[in-house]
């Protein structure tokens, strides 16, 4: 009880001892405005910016599979055209906000090109009156960092050029605009902005820079919201100093990641076009010779029309021979997939969604293995095959790929077996046709051969008309739903701010200040008691 007495009378002690400086608590108050003033009156004014972009697949941009007629029912039947693929969020917004897809939308503003008056906190956007260009080719490629300090007098401009590794230093006097700068193998364009007017005398300080480089320092000043857990829309915030630049880079960042994934998803059309064609051409021609068999077959046996026996045989068999019409169509399916997938030169492309071996699991393994190859092709854009998640990905593609073997080779036997029951089937009722002569029987033969192949024909015409119609129909896969704009409170400078500072420096430097003074006399006094 006593050592509490002894605690709160130090305390107050303290306290007091405080109070009885009050002056100089106040004189650190006043000195305090100083900071404060010069934060609100120097640091620049920063502003959020906001845009909502909702992503879109297949099915969402009027891209799903259609069917007309006949090609319609076999494309249903065979599992044909189920629509587009599934759209995983976190991809979508990791491509969006990948160094890559920046580096797009800084090249496509020109801000890695930055220019500063001297002793600026702001870079100007489209006010400077100099302007530095270069090729695209230079910009994509650069790999060191240039300084150029400028001097614009009548009759002489003066540029201080260095670079941060190349360890190059020059000074460059120029009578007149433009000028070529060439840095190491980097050549640049100095001229008067054409929009801008330009004092007589004037200094402005210029940066050129790699754009991956201030894409890492966006990639950590954009935030992502997602709407909600089932929702495709999110909200992409960043902040800048410059209105302009802040609304144009939200806006150019969803519109450089539109024309990336439209880019990727016509390379894809093409390929499925061009196998699609390649496999019509291969069917027409063999079309066109069983269609002359059965015309020199006829021309042969001297047939005109069938007998009434075999006419009221065939309305027996239709359903029959419908089913074996299907199914050897589905089992030819499967050979030209296998084909398709064993072929080494398609071993890194995507599987053409024209068939599914059957339902449930099975029917999901090409898709799966294309969202998985898809996904792998992404992770290779973005970084290299040195990359972690790349090495899983792969990993994952070929565990997939012994997948789609193991289906296809399922699905072979599984229309194998159900195209001998059904010719099993057939070969009963062709016994009990023993008044038919045995060239009726091979004309059945030849119509059904043909028959699969129309079939077949019209399936692969109907995917081609709808990869041509995908390639004639440009979607933007992130639709924006609410344009960038500036929110109306600034993010600094803040009076809060200000008043906080102002605080702390208040308490912070006078208690310490008498602290390391009360100690200081401590150990001086200390010091003469032991000498004495």
């Amino acid at each position: 009880m006593e050592s509490k007495n002894k605690e709160t009378v130090s305390l107050k002690g303290i306290l007091v001892g405080y109070l009885h400086r009050w002056k100089l608590f106040l004189i650190v108050f006043i000195i305090s405005f100083i900071p404060a003033i010069l934060y609100l009156t120097f640091y620049p004014r920063t502003y959020e910016f906001l845009i909502g972009v909702k992503f879109q697949d297949e099915k969402d941009s009027g891209l799903g599979s259609f069917g007309i007629g006949e090609a319609a029912g076999l494309m249903k039947s065979f599992g044909i055209g189920s629509g587009g693929g599934s759209l995983n969020l976190d991809d979508e917004v990791a491509i969006l906000t990948s160094n890559r897809m920046l580096s797009f939308m800084i090249l496509d503003l020109g801000i890695n090109v930055s220019y500063t008056k001297p002793y600026s906190f702001y870079n100007m956007y489209h006010e400077s009156p100099l302007k530095l260009t270069a090729d695209s080719l230079t910009m994509k490629n650069l790999s060191d960092r240039y300084d150029f300090k400028v001097s614009v007098t009548p009759g002489e401009i003066k540029v201080k050029a260095s670079s941060k590794f190349g360890g190059l230093n020059e000074t460059l006097i120029y009578k007149s605009l433009p000028a070529d700068i060439k840095m190491g193998s980097d050549k640049f364009i100095l001229d008067f902005n054409p929009d801008q007017m330009a004092g007589e005398s004037f200094r402005l300080e210029i940066r050129c820079q790699p754009a991956s480089w201030l894409a890492e320092d966006f990639e950590k000043s954009i935030e992502v919201e997602e709407v909600s857990n089932s929702s495709n829309v999110i909200l992409l915030t960043c902040s800048d100093h410059s209105v302009g630049r802040g609304v144009d880079l939200l806006n150019t960042l969803v519109s450089k990641y539109n024309e990336d994934m439209e880019s990727y998803k016509r390379g894809e059309d093409r390929k499925t076009m061009d196998f699609v064609d390649g496999r019509i051409t291969n069917i027409l021609a063999d079309l066109a010779k069983v269609e002359m068999d059965i015309q020199v077959y006829k021309t042969k046996n001297e047939m005109t029309l069938l007998e009434s026996d075999v006419i009221l045989y065939t309305e027996t068999l239709k359903e029959l021979q419908s089913s074996i019409v299907e199914a050897e169509a589905q089992s030819r399916l499967v050979d030209m997939l296998d084909e398709y997938v064993k072929d080494p030169v398609n071993k890194d492309n995507i599987i053409p969604p024209l068939f599914s071996a059957a339902k449930g699991e099975q029917g999901g393994a090409i898709e799966k293995y294309n969202e998985a190859l898809i996904l792998r092709d992404r992770f290779l854009r973005n970084s290299n095959e040195t990359n972690p998640m790349y090495v899983n990905a792969n990993s994952q593609v070929e565990k997939l790929r012994e997948g789609v073997y193991v289906m296809i080779e399922n699905a072979r036997k599984g229309a194998n077996v159900t195209l001998n029951e059904l010719k099993s089937k057939e070969k009963i009722m062709f016994s009990k046709m023993k008044t038919v002569p045995e060239k009726e029987r091979e004309y059945i033969d030849l119509r059904r051969n043909q028959e699969i192949l129309q079939g077949m024909y019209l399936v692969l015409l109907q995917k081609r008309e709808e990869t041509a119609l995908s390639l004639s129909k440009e979607t933007d896969r992130a639709r924006v739903i609410q344009p960038a704009f500036v929110k109306k409170k600034p993010l600094g400078p803040r009076k809060l701010y200000a008043a906080m500072g102002m605080l702390v420096m208040t308490l912070v430097i006078p208690i310490g200040y008498l602290f390391v003074k009360d100690i200081f006399v401590s150990i001086k006094e200390e010091y003469k008691n032991t000498k004495s």
